[in-house]
């Protein structure tokens, strides 16, 4: 898995935006945006063999103060996987991604997965980053030769590095891994300048592409045994869908070494094995402009730290938008993540609105690019009003779709309430009829109306004679049941024979 590095090393592209053109009452947001830059000025790799391993991760959410749940590395020669157990627990959007959940079964808690409803083992996130730096050295030892190892990842937001650095430094191992790993690589990046008329570049539909042609190929000779292998393969596909859900930061670790393999051998007319030095000589070759070493990762995540902390500063602001729908706290989200990457805090913008009011407020969004018109009028709106005593903090205005929906839900639960009291009552017969109306039904579902009770006591049923089938009236035995049914009980004197009493 080693390569000797050949090609001269070729800046990258892409760097950071910083605003500008700003007046001069918001010097101190330019002076942070200046000091971001110098950030992601970017060093050089020094020349040597290195070995690639893809990284991947799931994690409790999005944000920086959420723990690793799952740390996965991958090389064709060898694998790491660990579980870790949260201190919190996974927020409702990563359970769905990753289809893991913590349950808590009396004073322990654990984590299950919602697949295979099986409890997973895990280990604390100090024991699982020992084993990783144990399972990096003895990678680095079986290839004397390496100069280090480097990592890298595929994602469109850089992330991995981040909580990967963070909690190294957490429990003092970042000396430790620096060590053995000299870089971060995203892979995305080699995507994008590979794959240019694509519009989505995440790992799954990159891997639909590149396979495409090989599927076709292997699509004839699969027919032949089509037959013999049916059974085989309903029985394991279930089997098989588990081990490709991309909701594993496993599956997603060889997913990323396998995407770029192909990416950085398209040029190839033969297909070349993944361990072969040429093919690792290629990736590497493809990733290296992108490469970037683990000091400027450890500055980005300083940054990144100050951002959160504005970001935390104007929760004040958009306290209103977090108490409405999903959409108005997403663009909340959206709207703290721009102001503070463009280094914006609520003290520098109040500084800027006593200034100069909502003029200045506008005069300094202007130079965040990627901020759309009417976003940028909403937040000038929203933050005078936020800063001017005189004035109430803009609420968002709350579409009535919540409403048709509640309706909506009740409607169809009243649908079948309607249907349950159909199936329960005698009247509609053991289908039910559908042509009976609905205002005719009770209103009841969990118990079949009574009969109506009046106030009258009922009458008891009296015992009826035996009846002949013909009487000697000439009555017919019809008749006389209806007799014997409506009169009261009598004692024949034919019948009567009287007791003497004796002494």
């Amino acid at each position: 898995m080693l390569f000797k590095q050949c090609s001269p090393v070729v800046k990258s592209s892409y760097t950071k935006m910083v605003a500008d053109n700003i007046d001069a009452g918001i010097a101190i947001a330019a002076a942070d945006q200046s000091s971001a830059a110098s950030v992601s000025i970017k060093d050089e790799l020094p020349t040597g063999n290195y070995i690639l391993v893809s990284v991947d991760i799931d994690t409790t959410g999005r944000r920086l103060i959420d723990e690793i749940v799952q740390l996965a590395a991958y090389t064709p020669s060898d694998h790491f996987e660990q579980y870790i157990m949260p201190y919190m627990n996974l927020n409702p959007a990563a359970r769905q991604r990753h289809q893991v959940r913590v349950i808590s079964i009396g004073f322990f808690r654990m984590l299950k997965s919602m697949q295979t409803y099986k409890i997973i083992k895990s280990k604390s996130e100090v024991a699982a980053l020992k084993d990783f730096l144990d399972w990096l050295d003895e990678l680095k030892s079986k290839n004397p030769d390496a100069d280090g190892i480097v990592l890298f990842y595929h994602e469109e937001r850089k992330f991995i590095p981040y909580m990967i650095l963070q909690s190294l430094v957490k429990y003092g191992m970042l000396d430790r891994f620096n060590a053995t790993v000299k870089s971060f690589v995203n892979s995305f990046n080699l995507a994008k300048t590979s794959i240019g008329d694509t519009k989505h570049y995440s790992l799954r539909n990159l891997s639909k592409i590149l396979t495409k042609t090989k599927e076709e190929n292997q699509e004839n000779v699969a027919e032949t045994n089509n037959n013999n292998n049916n059974n085989k393969r309903i029985k394991n596909g279930l089997q098989k869908e588990r081990d490709e859900f991309d909701g594993n930061a496993s599956v997603r670790a060889k997913l990323a070494y396998t995407v770029a393999l192909q990416l950085s051998n398209l040029d190839n007319p033969h297909e070349l094995m993944p361990e072969s030095v040429e093919a690792l000589g290629n990736l590497f070759k493809a990733l290296k402009p992108f490469t970037e070493p683990i000091s400027g990762d450890v500055k980005e995540l300083d940054t990144q730290n100050l951002n959160l902390e504005r970001q935390n500063s104007f929760r004040p602001v958009f306290l209103n938008y977090f108490k409405t729908t999903l959409y108005h706290r997403v663009r909340a989200v959206k709207f703290r993540i721009v102001l503070a990457e463009n280094g914006f805090d609520l003290t520098t913008l109040n500084d800027i609105w006593t200034d100069k009011h909502a003029a200045g407020l506008d005069t300094a969004l202007q130079g965040i690019a990627n901020l759309k018109g009417e976003d940028r009028t909403e937040l000038v709106e929203l933050l005078d009003s936020f800063f001017d005593p005189n004035k109430v903090t803009i609420k968002p205005i709350v579409k009535p779709n919540t409403v048709r929906r509640r309706n909506k839900r009740n409607a169809l639960n009243h649908k079948s309430a309607s249907s349950a009291s159909h199936s329960a009552s005698d009247e509609f017969g053991a289908g039910g009829d559908k042509s009976q109306s609905l205002s005719s039904v009770p209103d009841s579902t969990t118990k079949t109306p009574s009969p109506i009770k009046t106030g009258s006591r009922s009458q008891r049923k009296r015992n009826s004679r035996p009846v002949a089938p013909k009487e000697a009236g000439g009555k017919s035995a019809t008749e006389a049941a209806a007799l014997n049914n409506t009169a009261p009980a009598s004692i024949s004197v034919s019948s009567y024979v009287p007791i003497a009493a004796t002494n």
